[in-house]
């Protein structure tokens, strides 16, 4: 009884520390939902149409724009994931005020989280193609998919902690003292391509990096660039805060801090370059601007004007974004396309260009109705 009481008290406290609602804004699923559009077969789909006017220098410039630069830079296709990562960030908040509100003693909420970590980092190794592997040291145990369980865990850890107040100020004085890791531990180039520190760690403690990479012992989701993916992680949960303070304008204010966050990172990239590989400092202020500028637009067109019914579509691939990155990993959906539109294309054009636009987006439609499947059967449930 004086336990259930405790945790009881614990929970008010906390419900009335934060003073906020628990329902969901649209936009969080929207804008996860145009990250899976092309991270699951979207940029094939605008790649396939830019090669129908290779001559065009807006296409080629797109073209450029959906990969990732080599090393220092910034591409479009670089804020993808990082924008994800962030909203996801801001779901979180969502979940764990709910659970509070319900009276979700604060142990099971840390209990599902963690589980939820383990599940994602599972399923990353799973991904990996652990089971096609002999070699214990040939496995790769970093993943796109635990970048996010383990962001969003540690984010939360700090989020939960700090109070209201305090929330905002450790995000610069956090990226500062990152940045002052690779000063203190990268010794005299610790943004240099090759030799660096980072992949000196990932070598070190981390078996099964990818060859393709390109960098030597550096894993993309490596060790050392998780904790600045923390930083994007808990830069959603601030924006989770601003969206459900009773501040007017909050589109306003999601753009222009958006606007200041890309010119901090573009200003500091001087002497901190804008590295996605290692998640450096600038990197996270330039994605996480860019993050808060396309959140704005979204929020304004979903929450603000309610055009939320438009992007339903686009919506699916956000609620079901796990469905949709695992299952074109175990099904070939170009290739069902491909078996079901090509007679229809070649029968019209012998533009093989066209066929693979076609066959693309055949694709996408493919893994659309296979989430709506899916998702309608458990609900169903």
């Amino acid at each position: 009884m004086v336990t259930n009481s405790i945790i009881a008290s614990d929970n008010q406290q906390e419900a009335k520390h934060e003073n906020v609602p628990s329902v969901r804004v649209r936009m969080l699923d929207v804008v996860r939902g145009w990250c899976m559009f092309f991270i699951s077969g979207g940029d094939a789909l605008c790649l396939s149409i830019c090669l129908l006017f290779p001559q065009n220098a807006i296409a080629n410039w797109i073209r450029e724009q959906l990969g990732h630069v080599q090393w220092a830079g910034f591409t479009f296709y670089d804020a993808l994931f990082p924008t994800f990562l962030l909203v996801s960030g801001a779901a979180f908040t969502y979940s764990w005020q709910r659970q509070i509100q319900q009276g979700v003693p604060c142990v099971r909420r840390w209990k599902r989280l963690l589980l939820r970590t383990l599940l994602l980092v599972a399923l990353g190794i799973l991904y990996n193609g652990a089971l096609q592997q002999t070699d214990w040291a040939a496995i790769r145990y970093a993943s796109v998919l635990a970048r996010i369980g383990l962001g969003v865990l540690f984010a939360a850890g700090i989020y939960t902690v700090l109070p209201l107040r305090w929330r905002i100020l450790f995000f610069p004085l956090g990226l500062l003292a990152y940045a002052l890791l690779f000063e203190v531990c990268g010794g005299e180039t610790p943004y240099a391509m090759h030799a660096n520190w980072a992949a000196a760690v990932d070598r070190m403690w981390l078996p099964g990096i990818p060859d393709a990479s390109g960098i030597d012992g550096l894993d993309p989701e490596g060790i050392i660039s998780t904790l600045g993916a923390v930083f994007t992680a808990y830069l959603g949960m601030l924006l989770a805060d601003l969206l459900r303070s009773p501040v007017r304008y909050k589109a306003v204010w999601i753009f222009l801090i958006g606007v200041s966050l890309v010119g901090i990172g573009w200003g500091c990239s001087v002497w901190v370059p804008v590295v996605k590989k290692l998640w450096t400092s600038s990197y996270v202020c330039v994605a996480g601007g860019w993050s808060f500028i396309f959140c704005a637009v979204i929020y304004l067109l979903t929450d603000c004007i309610r055009f939320g019914r438009w992007f339903a579509p686009i919506t699916l691939f956000g609620v079901g974004a796990l469905w949709c990155y695992l299952l074109p990993k175990v099904i070939d959906y170009y290739g069902a396309s491909w078996r079901l539109l090509s007679g229809i294309t070649c029968g019209v054009t012998d533009n093989p260009m066209i066929h693979r636009a076609v066959c693309a987006a055949g694709a996408l439609v493919l893994l659309w109705v296979s989430v709506w499947t899916i998702r309608s059967a458990l609900r169903r449930k």
